[in-house]
């Protein structure tokens, strides 16, 4: 079943929204504040967020904005108040996939869901990452130590950008499941065992220093030499 983060400080609205979603065969859950939304969107999975523009403590166009910097690929619609082209316009260049006003109709609303669903998903293309002496390459899908070049799967990017963007935590196999898979995945944490080992490999056999470390109790991390 789908899974759905709605951003929206209206009790009302956003009550309707999740009932809305489960009629649907949707889960939903709710967030009321930008700050802890962002948060949601970065460290959780989920397959769509409906995101309002004027929130508490962050803009809706600040969040889609920070979001798609820092590598988020979910696909976001704006369900917001603000009826002028210029709010639309800004919305979308910000990485939004639809922009719906208030009051919306149901049926409008489940229609660009539906389609915003089909669009292929991709990671969308973001500045190149650096960390140490290793640079991820968004674009081409690689991992280079300035001498050898490692091209990457689709998952194991994401697992590198993961480690590399919170590089002073250590995560479960639990938690690295539920910010790389998606929530309807067919797969398990040893999905994720299984990924980190033939990625050590594959980056062992370039001549990489080890990029992973595991320390029991901790979790996987960004190994401290990097």
């Amino acid at each position: 079943m789908p899974k759905a983060l709605i951003v929206e400080d209206d009790v009302d609205i956003a009550t309707d929204l999740a009932n809305l979603l489960k009629l649907n065969n949707w889960t939903a859950e709710i967030c009321h504040h930008g700050a802890d939304a962002l948060q949601l969107m970065l460290n959780y999975s989920y397959d769509l967020f409906l995101l309002d523009w004027t929130l508490p403590e962050m803009t809706g166009f600040e969040i889609c904005q920070k979001y798609r910097q820092k590598g988020g690929n979910q696909p976001i619609i704006f369900i917001s108040g603000n009826r002028d082209i210029s709010f639309k316009e800004a919305g979308l260049d910000a990485g939004s996939d639809d922009y719906i006003t208030k009051p919306f109709d149901e049926r409008e609303l489940m229609a660009r869901i539906r389609s915003v669903m089909r669009r292929p998903r991709e990671i969308s293309p973001v500045d190149d990452l650096q960390f140490g002496s290793f640079q991820l390459d968004s674009r081409k899908r690689t991992i280079s130590d300035g001498k050898e070049t490692v091209q990457l799967t689709n998952v194991e990017y994401k697992l590198l950008e993961y480690l590399f963007r919170h590089h002073a935590e250590s995560f479960s196999t639990a938690q690295l499941f539920a910010a790389v898979w998606e929530s309807d995945a067919d797969s398990s944490e040893e999905t994720v065992r299984v990924h980190i080992r033939v990625l050590r490999k594959k980056l062992e056999l370039a001549n990489f220093p080890p990029v992973i470390e595991h320390r029991r109790g901790f979790g996987y991390s960004i190994a401290k030499q990097v």
